[in-house]
């Protein structure tokens, strides 16, 4: 096992995205441009803090209210007031208790004078981790324990030695012996009661352990068939397998978005959509990817907005010579393979610094940078990357909606410990905040993709982008300039792939990110 991959299965149980259990959405509230963090602890119950900053204009009133996915704001408590953050009158924060793992609807209001609206940020809430304890907190709770024990059987022992005794009395050898008696007793039932109480604890620390986010288990490898790479992915999930699992449902119309990465020096990348062949099994043929090992990393979308990530690695040898016929042109391959997705897209790339420009396989070239950075990236800040293209002779590119959204980035942290794929409205997923909200509305309709003949790309591409028409991102921009709405989660060297769609082609560019850490007492994102 890579170095890297390692480090990826240590990140695994933070949510659909790896290393990164923040929620980063974008988008509008009535007449109100805001962005929205949330930063989950990964321990349930617990609180968790929401952070609103109004980009423009000054509301009177924010606030915000979670409701389980499959209950609603019928069975939530009522809304909750936001409150200022003082020295920063754009932001709004608050705290929300959340008592389960599960999905919720993290419903934001705002109210002012450019009017009142709202929308809803899905949220993923799962015990990742369980929170320690210092060793002066337990060298404290040690020494306040021994001496509620020492002090509980000096009680004890003086009231059956002297309990009853006269003022001036002094108690017989038989009293005595008959407190001592007492006090070992009392040591006795003491004894029992801890070694119960740590019993219970133990258990209950065993069954919430047993509760946490765990990784999906699943297998992944690369066979030669037909003269061509084809890469399988199985899931082995006891739950999967056996049908108990939430179903899943396309996310920008695809049951999953696989993205391959070379782990070496993270120069490939492949964005692909495989397709479904069987209820546990997705297959792909890998397009010119030069060989190597990857890093693998499958997104799933669930009906009940929960968002997973497969994690694995591949090994991809080397592509077979295609055998061509008397002009030289390949031969067709066989049908048994289904065909690359029409909205697969990957690129052999060298990354150029952030402010740079890095040039496009189309021509022209493109350009990331980041705005609200004050003065320096640093871990911890949300801020937008902002994406500008163009074309040769220098003018603004027109870009066209790739899947649904004004383009797509992912942010790999070189080390493999952080992968978050990323769109103009953030790490948020658009399909499942369309469902919650429609789930809200008492509409429990979805896209059974156990219905769907999964072996015909056609027929997947055309039945599983039904439901996108209607959909629409806040933050999406088909213009020449797009931005993604993001907080990195820690310190330490990033790539970034950013893709955008022109001229009906989906063109991709790297850039590379130093992110530095936080300064001392900055707290969290503001």
């Amino acid at each position: 096992m890579s170095h890297a991959l390692c480090l990826v299965l240590g990140w695994l149980a933070l949510s659909g995205h790896i290393g990164s259990s923040q929620v980063v959405f974008e988008g509008r509230a009535g007449g109100y441009p805001v962005r929205v963090v949330i930063t989950p602890p990964g321990v349930v119950p617990a609180q968790v803090p929401i952070l609103v900053r109004v980009l423009d204009g000054a509301p009177t009133r924010v606030t915000v209210r979670a409701a389980q996915w499959n209950l609603g704001t019928k069975g939530a408590p009522p809304a909750e007031e936001a409150a200022v953050v003082p020295g920063d009158p754009g932001v709004w924060s608050h705290d929300l208790w959340i008592m389960t793992s599960s999905t919720y609807a993290v419903h934001v209001a705002v109210e002012g004078p450019a009017g009142a609206g709202s929308f809803i940020v899905p949220l993923q809430t799962s015990a990742t981790r369980t929170l320690g304890m210092t060793p002066v907190m337990s060298g404290v709770l040690l020494a306040l324990g021994t001496l509620l024990v020492a002090g509980l059987l000096t009680i004890v022992g003086a009231a059956a030695r002297e309990g009853s005794l006269l003022p001036g009395e002094r108690p017989t050898p038989k009293r005595r012996r008959t407190a001592r008696v007492a006090m070992a007793g009392t040591a006795a039932l003491l004894g029992l009661a801890l070694f119960g109480g740590a019993a219970w604890w133990n258990a209950e620390e065993g069954d919430y352990k047993r509760r946490m986010l765990k990784p999906i288990p699943m297998t992944a490898a690369v066979r030669t068939v037909d003269d061509d790479r084809v890469l399988t992915i199985a899931i082995t999930d006891s739950l999967w397998r056996s049908n108990r699992s939430t179903p899943l449902m396309p996310d920008h119309g695809k049951l999953m978005h696989l993205f391959l990465i070379r782990a070496d020096d993270t120069d490939a990348i492949a964005h692909l959509h495989p397709l479904r062949v069987h209820a546990d099994t997705f297959v792909t043929r890998l397009p010119a990817l030069p060989q190597g090992r990857y890093l693998l990393f499958g997104d799933l979308l669930f009906q009940s907005g929960t968002q997973r990530t497969l994690v694995d690695t591949v090994d991809v040898p080397v592509a077979p010579v295609v055998a061509g016929g008397d002009d030289g042109v390949p031969v067709a391959l066989a049908t048994s393979v289904p065909p690359l997705d029409p909205d697969d897209a990957w690129r052999v790339t060298q990354a150029v610094a952030l402010g740079e420009r890095a040039v496009l396989t189309g021509g022209g070239s493109m350009q990331l940078d980041a705005e609200d950075a004050r003065g320096g990236i640093a871990a911890g800040r949300d801020l937008r990357l902002r994406a500008s293209v163009r074309n040769d002779d220098g003018s603004e590119a027109a870009l066209e909606p790739y899947m649904g959204m004004g383009g797509h980035a992912m942010v790999l942290r070189r080390d493999g410990g952080v992968f978050v794929h990323l769109h103009p409205m953030g790490t948020a997923s658009m399909t499942a905040q369309a469902q919650l909200a429609r789930r809200e509305r008492g509409d429990t309709a979805f896209i059974d993709p156990a219905v769907v003949p999964v072996i015909d790309p056609a027929v997947v591409h055309s039945v599983v982008h039904a439901d996108m028409t209607s959909q629409a991102s806040p933050g999406m921009s088909h213009g020449e300039t797009l931005s993604f709405p993001f907080v990195f989660p820690g310190p330490g060297q990033y790539r970034l792939f950013v893709q955008v769609k022109r001229r009906g082609v989906v063109e991709t560019a790297a850039f590379d990110v130093q992110v530095a850490r936080p300064p001392a007492g900055s707290g969290p994102a503001r």
